[in-house]
């Protein structure tokens, strides 16, 4: 028997097509346009870190919240937020994914997957100024980072690796599955699957965290800014547009401070307790 509740996404998609006057026969060809697909990629990314949480930690340690968008330019959007529920403490989460095509072989032993992390919209004079004092930072080495987080926006970035190995299509201008020869062979070591077919499926699902204090430049997490015009260049607190996992040939398990999603909860816990 047919389970009606299954059926309910169908009703909301023409619902929803009817409220903004969208033709619901043309609905794959609007959001698949080269301009309007990153965004919702990048929106369903949030959902699906949503799920995997709500999946992965126990319902009686854990409370996995989707908020609804802020449109308040001052307050930045939590992507998810996870709850202690015994100390009631609050976890935001910023979800981030991997940088189109950025998958790379720096030599025969390491890998490496750049995160595509910075502001969607820059930081404009008058919020430069109120913000400065606040970061405790000169309004001249924001505007520098205008574009860049910092740890506080934040508390952990959790990425997928999958769409570090799509590809423009040039004849289409569409998002395409396309690994190299080196990035199906990184997947295969890295999942143990054989069957090229199922990588695509496995690497979207492949997630990483880190924290946002670890994916600050410091002197301690030894990242250097790169920023032109950037006074302090070894220390200036920001986060890099593109933080990088760096993966081992003969490891599965990344090299720096990213961890796979299943194995997250105990940074969750010390991040509680500290």
């Amino acid at each position: 028997m047919k389970n009606p509740k299954s059926d309910k996404w169908i009703e909301k998609v023409r619902t929803y097509c009817l409220l903004y006057d969208i033709p619901l026969i043309y609905l794959p060809e609007i959001i698949s346009e080269p301009k309007v697909i990153p965004m919702i990629r990048g929106k369903a990314f949030e959902f699906s870190v949503f799920l995997r949480l709500k999946e992965i930690l126990p319902k009686e340690t854990w409370t996995v919240e989707k908020p609804i968008m802020n449109a308040q330019f001052s307050i930045h959007d939590t992507d998810v937020i996870i709850t202690h529920k015994k100390s009631k403490k609050v976890i935001r989460i910023e979800c981030k994914l991997s940088g189109k095509g950025s998958f790379k072989v720096v030599n025969d032993y390491e890998f490496q997957i750049k995160v595509k992390c910075m502001r969607s919209r820059t930081l404009g004079e008058s919020k430069v100024k109120d913000l400065a004092p606040k970061l405790g930072v000169t309004e001249n080495l924001l505007k520098v980072h205008n574009d860049q987080y910092v740890p506080s926006d934040f508390d952990l970035v959790i990425t997928t690796i999958g769409n570090a190995f799509y590809d423009t299509n040039k004849d289409t201008n569409q998002f395409v599955w396309r690994p190299t020869k080196d990035g199906i062979k990184f997947l295969s070591k890295l999942s143990g699957i054989k069957d090229i077919n199922k990588l695509q499926h496995y690497a979207y699902n492949q997630m990483y965290v880190a924290s946002s204090k670890d994916l600050a430049i410091s002197e301690i997490n030894e990242i250097i800014c790169t920023r032109k015009g950037c006074s302090i260049p070894n220390k200036c607190g920001f986060i890099p547009n593109y933080p990088v996992i760096k993966f081992a040939e003969s490891s599965k398990e990344p090299l720096n401070k990213w961890m796979a999603i299943e194995k997250s909860e105990k940074l969750f816990l010390e991040l509680i307790k500290n």
